[in-house]
């Protein structure tokens, strides 16, 4: 079963640098899309899916990612090859000290602390207009002129988001990733054969934050701008809606619900103006008929 996944992985990303070759510039963009979403839904699926801590703040650190390669920019702080690999550090110290505060509460309260910390972000970078230019957000050519062509941004995308993918896998899987999922099924047990579960469940909170701050840094290669409405609570719910479309029980599954989440959304865009009403019916559907999201559609799945 190993061999069959590690060929279909590889089918995959044979795929993929392809793909600059045979689809127009408007679906390399859709596709390029796709894969930050992928990484920032498996970010978050880290805390969801492995761990069972429901974060409804993880915009909070997708957006700082974005504003730090854009106030590096906009202030002349630091070049983008500076700014890029500063963004998940950044985020993953956010989430640290959110997380040291917002992991003393548990399941609804706990939800509800890193949704709070979301607005708060969301609302200094409305208000602090002389540092983000407010409600205006960043806009401009702070990405270097390599990665704004198309082909260039895709590659450097893709190997970004493989490489961000491939150590999450690993750290999945690894005995920490193990630990992570013993805490998720029986907290109390885990914590009485000794696990330091308060420690484990900050460490998934802080790298889910780094991660997702990473995604955030991505997002700028390709839209070249970064605004308040990237922090917001909303924000958040996206790559729990893809994780949950996908299969939060397999590591794949947001993989999988980030390219169908991002493919319907903008087919339906085009099509309607109720898009969210189409998704959420769907949504809807994937957890009344097939909870295991589409991974389940698929004999001999990898089961979290």
């Amino acid at each position: 079963m190993a061999t069959r996944a590690r060929l279909g992985v590889g089918f995959a990303l044979l795929l993929l640098i392809a793909a600059p070759w045979v689809l127009p510039t408007a679906w390399l963009l859709v596709l390029e899309n796709a894969l930050v979403l992928a990484l920032f839904a498996a970010a978050t699926n880290l805390l969801v899916g492995w761990t069972g801590l429901v974060s409804f703040g993880q915009a909070a650190f997708y957006g700082i990612g974005a504003y730090t390669v854009a106030l590096a920019w906009l202030h002349g702080i630091a070049p983008f090859w500076l700014a890029f690999p500063a963004a998940p550090l950044i985020a993953g110290l956010v989430a640290l000290l959110t997380g040291a505060i917002a992991l003393r509460a548990r399941k609804l309260y706990f939800a509800l602390l890193t949704l709070a910390f979301s607005e708060l972000f969301y609302v200094l970078a409305e208000q602090l207009y002389d540092i983000t230019n407010g409600a205006n957000g960043i806009f401009g050519a702070m990405v270097p002129d390599l990665l704004v062509s198309p082909r260039p941004g895709f590659y450097f995308t893709l190997a970004v988001v493989t490489a961000a993918l491939a150590l999450l896998h690993r750290i999945c899987h690894s005995p920490f990733g193990l630990a992570l999922q013993a805490i998720r099924e029986r907290r109390v047990r885990a914590e009485a054969l000794g696990l330091a579960v308060a420690h484990h469940e900050l460490a998934a909170f802080t790298l889910s934050g780094a991660f997702c701050g990473l995604a955030g840094a991505l997002y700028v290669v390709h839209d070249q701008t970064a605004y308040p409405e990237l922090l917001d609570w909303v924000k958040s719910g996206e790559p729990v809606i893809v994780a949950v479309i996908g299969g939060i029980s397999s590591f794949a599954g947001p993989l999988w619900g980030a390219l169908f989440y991002q493919i319907a959304h903008d087919a339906l865009v085009v099509l309607t103006r109720d898009w969210q009403l189409v998704l959420g019916a769907l949504l809807l559907l994937v957890v009344l008929f097939r909870p295991g999201g589409i991974v389940s559609l698929f004999p001999g799945r990898e089961e979290g």
